[in-house]
């Protein structure tokens, strides 16, 4: 019903994550080499450990966890074939029919373990009612094309789906699949909003109003703040029940759940006002092309380790934002376990693949908790909060360290209203262990990007001073002067790598920035590559505005350097090879970024892989 999806893969494990509508016994089948008719794969002896989550009464999330001791293959091909039987054996395994999902040149899904990564891709914000074109799909044609080599990792940072901004059609499919699947829900958790309330007839782009409001409110507050809880912009139509979120993930990533729904998400609008009908089938004709580009993206997880880390719209727009959000939103029930029920979510279809050894306690509580196919569960929503290890790495080479960015947040000493930084000092200890080890590079991944566009930044503070922080989303790592110093020092370090490699998304634009110590003769260098989004795009005269600004006053040698949080770092903007009409630096297009590893793990290649399939290469080379 979804994926197969290839995860995790370290040199003597990999993962496989996989829907289904019905409860089998499964296996998996390993071959190393080639499938064709003229050569024998190789049978691979793996330890297989198969654990599966009942959701709904036709919906289980399956997930396979290989080891192989002596390791597998380098840089070879990994067939995998998927067998099902009945829960006794009695009838003989049959093979599951994947043959949709392969690349041109293949005969079965595989993926590669290699001892030196050499290309990875990397991006975040993934919207399906965007207009832009999926740059996942156009990436899937160019491995097809042979335009580009084959990536060893995905790396999706963040807005996976987007539980906030949620479509009317995708609200109509998002119900119908609850119910045609009997996805399981935490029912007595809402409060008051009873089902009749959440039907999407009664609650089309006006959820908003079933959501709680703040109490004991002054009219300035009303006025400057927002008596909404929830901060989210567009939250017409939230998400609010578990089996939303469950359904969600589907129909993000799975053609085959949309075709269980078109009917009713053509006929919907019969019964929609006039007003609301003319913005679904806008709507529509953008989710329509969402669509089709999905078994493209299929594909391309399906032969791809790929690895995922939230980021705010995986929950809800501002998530954990400032002390004064956090106050408000988890002090009320529903609104708090929204939250809960997003993470819930996230655990299944996202974290599991990341890491299953951080997060078996949350599947076995997941697991007890789903006999009673109801997830209203106290202990549940315990164990969910406390759990401190979204965070992960991976040994590969070079590592992938990935940054939880959201949930150990360094409050503001000043004002629980002003921007938390995005980690505490814990977990920022945490993260300068891990660059200190031995190593030539490291890959961080961020949601939000380290090194961003002072302009911007400056435009966000400028809110922040004026009270509106949830107005810009003031997300990025120099909102806080502790956590901005930390890091800062921390990657200004001798003990540091020679190249530390930042991947980040959220901004809905993709730039190529490097930093280095100033007045320093050493050659060690930070990249900051970000890329956003795979479908979604900052809007084209502003980004034209901004990086004309930026250029002007932040250029490498400008005097206002001086007075950021950055002084003590040099740097520079690097630029496409081929300058658009648009822009110099920054890139708006939708877009997968596609970074180029040497054998010693440095950065030799950054280009962006357009929704279009354009392929635009930015000049690594100093100015």
């Amino acid at each position: 019903m979804c994926g197969p999806f290839v995860r995790k893969v370290e040199s003597k494990q990999a993962v496989i994550w996989f829907v289904t509508s019905q409860k089998y016994k499964y296996q998996i089948q390993l071959q190393a080499g080639s499938l064709s008719s003229t050569e024998s794969p190789t049978d691979i002896v793996v330890k297989s450990e198969f654990q599966s989550v009942q959701v709904g009464k036709h919906c289980f999330v399956n997930q396979f966890l290989c080891h192989i001791k002596q390791g597998f293959p380098n840089n070879t091909k990994i067939y995998y074939h998927l067998l099902k039987a009945d829960v006794e054996f009695s009838d003989k395994p049959i093979a599951l029919d994947l043959s949709n999902r392969t690349f041109n040149e293949d005969t079965a899904p595989n993926f590669k373990v290699t001892e030196q990564l050499s290309s990875v891709l990397q991006g975040s914000c993934r919207k399906p009612h965007h207009f832009a074109p999926d740059a996942l799909d156009a990436t899937t044609q160019q491995v097809n094309n042979k335009t580009i080599k084959r990536p060893d990792y995905l790396i999706m940072s963040g807005d996976q789906i987007y539980a906030d901004d949620v479509a009317g059609p995708m609200l109509v499919a998002i119900q119908t699949l609850s119910k045609k699947l009997g996805l399981y829900s935490a029912t007595h958790e809402l409060g008051a909003i009873s089902k009749q309330q959440l039907d999407w007839r009664h609650s089309m782009y006006q959820r908003s109003q079933l959501l709680p409001k703040k109490e004991q409110q002054s009219r300035w507050s009303k006025f400057w703040h927002g008596n909404d809880i929830i901060s989210a912009r567009y939250h017409d139509n939230h998400l609010i029940g578990l089996d939303e979120f469950f359904a969600c993930y589907l129909l993000t990533w799975s053609f085959n759940c949309w075709q269980l729904v078109t009917d009713e998400v053509h006929q919907a609008p019969k019964q929609l006002i006039e007003k609301d009908k003319l913005l679904y089938l806008k709507e529509l004709k953008h989710i329509e092309g969402f669509v089709g580009s999905l078994p493209n993206f299929e594909v391309l997880l399906a032969n791809t380790a790929t690895l995922m880390i939230f980021d705010d719209h995986d929950v809800t727009d501002d998530w954990n934002l400032t002390a004064d959000w956090e106050e408000h939103v988890y002090g009320n029930r529903i609104t708090k376990h929204m939250i809960r029920d997003a993470l819930l979510s996230y655990t299944l279809f996202q974290g599991w693949g990341n890491c299953p050894e951080q997060t078996q306690d949350l599947l076995d509580e997941i697991k007890r908790v789903g006999k009673k196919r109801d997830f209203a569960d106290n202990a549940l929503t315990d164990v969910l909060f406390e759990h401190n290890e979204w965070h992960y790495e991976v040994e590969t080479s070079p590592r992938i360290v990935v940054l939880d960015t959201r949930t150990h947040r360094w409050r503001s000493e000043t004002s629980t209203k002003n921007p938390s930084g995005l980690m505490d000092w814990p977990r920022l200890e945490q993260l300068e262990q891990q660059l200190y080890k031995p190593q030539n590079s490291v890959l961080v991944v961020s949601a939000a990007p380290v090194f961003g566009v002072k302009s911007i930044e400056v435009v966000q503070s400028g809110c922040e001073m004026i009270g509106q922080e949830l107005l810009v989303d003031v997300e990025n790592w120099m909102a806080h002067q502790g956590s901005a110093r930390k890091l800062m020092n921390m990657l200004r370090h001798d003990d540091a790598p020679n190249e530390v490699i930042i991947l980040s998304g959220d901004v809905h634009y993709s730039f190529c920035f490097s930093a280095q110590r100033r007045f320093s003769s050493d050659t060690d260098k930070i990249w900051q590559l970000t890329c956003s989004g795979f479908k979604n795009e900052f809007p084209q005269g502003l980004i034209k505005f901004f990086d004309y600004i930026d250029r002007f006053l932040y250029s490498e040698h400008s005097l206002l350097n001086w007075f950021t949080k950055r002084r003590k770092m040099a740097i520079n903007h690097h630029r496409v090879s081929v300058t658009s009409k648009l822009t110099r630096h920054l890139h708006s297009q939708s877009a997968a970024g596609y970074v180029g590893l040497n054998r010693d793990g440095y950065l030799t290649e950054y280009s962006l892989i357009t929704g279009k399939g354009e392929k635009i290469r930015f000049d690594l080379q100093d100015d």
